[in-house]
């Protein structure tokens, strides 16, 4: 096929990769480019990264003051709901009660992960003791889930207090928040 450049400056016969390295410099081409209205598609595989990347961030958070004094686990009121889109795919779960209060001495606090009320993950486990009572804390946590599942999946803290004392979470309404990250497996 000819190469013909017509009056108004358009080229034909010109196939794709057709003309030479250098032909096209960085001035020739406009500073943005005008995507408007148009659809662009990536490779999945953008940057040749196939695995780590996060998918989808969800979060939850509660500032409702929960308390006990039985020796046994109560939901936190801490809790996020994800659905993974593969299998394959981890979830990252960051954790942060910011303030944990006990009333008196010798008084544990235990706080477990669970998802869709199993427990996973037990990560936090202290006798408190503090003569003069009223002792603050944070109980901050991350762990990496493997679910193999692509179904809605519930994440929530549990804590346990008691032998002695009050045990308080989100102490004064403080904050606490739950962020599930989706990672590509």
């Amino acid at each position: 096929m000819a190469i013909t450049i017509n009056g108004s400056g358009t080229i034909t016969g010109v196939s794709a990769g057709g003309l030479p390295d250098g032909s096209v410099t960085a001035d020739d081409l406009a500073s943005t480019l005008d995507i408007s209205g148009k659809t662009v598609t990536l490779p999945s595989d953008v940057g040749g990264i196939t695995t780590g990347k996060v998918l989808q961030v969800v979060q939850g958070s509660t500032s409702t003051q929960v308390s006990t004094s039985a020796q046994t686990y109560i939901d936190t009121g801490l809790t996020a709901t994800i659905t993974p889109s593969s299998t394959s795919n981890k979830i990252l779960v960051l954790v942060a009660h910011n303030d944990v209060r006990v009333s008196t001495t010798q008084t544990i606090l235990r706080i477990r992960l669970l998802v869709d009320g199993t427990q996973i993950y037990l990560p936090f486990y202290n006798a408190l003791l503090n003569a003069g009572g009223n002792m603050h804390g944070a109980a901050i946590f991350n762990y990496l889930h493997s679910p193999s599942s692509t179904s809605a999946l519930t994440y929530k803290t549990q804590f346990y207090g008691g032998t002695g004392g009050t045990t308080y979470i989100q102490a004064d309404n403080s904050s606490a928040t739950i962020t599930l990250m989706e990672i590509a497996g």
